[in-house]
């Protein structure tokens, strides 16, 4: 009858034999890879002991290998060392974004592995994550404890699929409620008072520099071009003179040709780990679309100094006198400043310029949900609704509708 096989993982017995003609041992066993193949292993060494501890450590180096599946005794941090190889894998095939991969290993290291890193898998229970979610609400905000639950949860899946455990317990928890919040836009009012701010001069000296400090950094354009068109801030910064007409393209109205200056939203500025600033095709095949440009913000444009067709157009200047990206995490921490020296007590962000702009093309009850959402990039007209109005084609009333309301300002 035949031997059996050995189990994936697993050894025959171990012999010890006198190397001949010497005074070396050595220790030989079977022993039965990942990829299903049955080897022969021996080490060398002075002693019997010393053979045996040298073959001991080569198998334990083999079932420490990427193909090594999880069981139950193993701890979180090796479960989470397997997902981010997978993880890894997803953002050189392209099918999972670089930041967000950056986010997850961010939270990993930072929030998860530290309270949870030598917990067995077997150890992963209902009971112990629901603690584990419980006093992270102490620290961390809802948005944050949810990548913290999604990470978890895609590691506790890849040790399922391993069959250390059952059941993925992520699944049983609770769900982290954010609570709502009201979207906020700028009133007419504060549009005036905080572009006035960035562009004006102040007789106060500090708040002139910090006005100064404004201008230097790009702000009064780059604020601008945000209002009059919706878009995200790593869009803006992510525009070249090549994805600008000024002139126009011929859209028909009626019995009317005219020309409609637009701007070609084709990519977006992101600093990625490992890669600092690098500008990809977008947050979603949505985010690609033709916004026009309303009169202000085209006259902005005329008055800057174009560079070479694939320059941005809000560019960086580097200490060589060149150009680069404007980092979207400086710019965001500059409007911060900004908008503390020039007294708003509200945090408004990058994205309320965005709010503002879905709120201006809603309030004015000229376009419909759909080329809205075709204004902002949404794919769900839902998610504009809900989230960006504070009460994939070229439409050119948003354009009309956003000099309408610059009139105010």
């Amino acid at each position: 009858m035949a031997r059996p096989p050995l189990a994936m993982g697993t050894h025959g017995s171990i012999s010890i034999t006198k190397r001949a003609g010497g005074s070396a041992y050595v220790a030989r066993c079977r022993f039965r890879d990942f990829d299903g193949v049955t080897r022969s292993l021996e080490r060398a060494g002075r002693s019997k002991a010393a053979a045996m501890a040298a073959l001991q450590d080569e198998v334990r180096r083999r079932l420490g290998t990427p193909a090594a599946p999880l069981r139950p005794h193993h701890t979180f941090e090796r479960a989470a060392g397997v997902w981010l190889a997978k993880l890894d894998a997803q953002v050189a095939e392209g099918t999972r974004a670089a930041t967000t991969a950056d986010t997850y290993r961010q939270r990993l290291w930072s929030v998860i592995l530290p309270a949870m890193g030598q917990w067995r898998l077997r150890e992963c229970t209902v009971p112990q994550l629901d603690a584990f979610f419980t006093d992270l609400a102490s620290t961390q905000g809802p948005q944050s404890r949810k990548t913290v639950r999604t990470v978890v949860s895609l590691i506790l899946r890849v040790a399922v699929q391993h069959e250390a455990i059952a059941d993925n317990p992520v699944r049983h928890l609770d769900p982290i409620e954010a609570g709502s919040r009201k979207p906020r836009a700028l009133t007419v009012k504060e549009r005036r008072r905080f572009l006035a701010w960035i562009k004006g001069s102040s007789e106060d000296k500090d708040e002139a520099r910090a006005q100064a400090s404004a201008r230097r950094r790009d702000l009064p354009d780059v604020v601008t071009f945000m209002l009059g068109t919706g878009v995200r801030i790593g869009e803006a910064l992510g525009v070249r003179w090549c994805d600008v007409d000024l002139e126009g393209v011929p859209v028909v109205e009626g019995d009317e040709l005219r020309a409609v200056p637009i701007v070609a939203i084709s990519g977006n500025v992101v600093r990625h780990r490992g890669r600092g600033l690098h500008r990809h095709a977008g947050k979603t095949e949505t985010s690609l679309r033709i916004v026009p440009l309303p009169r202000f913000v085209v006259d902005m444009l005329a008055k800057r100094e174009q560079q070479h067709p694939e320059a941005p157009v809000f560019p960086a200047t580097t200490s060589r006198g060149g150009f680069n990206w404007k980092d979207p995490n400086n710019m965001s921490t500059y409007i911060r400043e900004a908008r503390q020296a020039a007294g708003m007590d509200w945090p408004v962000t990058s994205h309320t310029f965005r709010k503002t702009a879905a709120t201006i093309w809603h309030d004015s009850g000229v376009l419909t949900d759909r080329q809205k959402a075709d204004l902002t990039g949404h794919a769900k007209i839902s998610t504009l609704t809900d989230i960006y109005i504070a009460r994939g084609e070229l439409h050119p009333q948003g354009a009309a509708v956003m000099d309408a309301a610059w009139m105010d300002t």
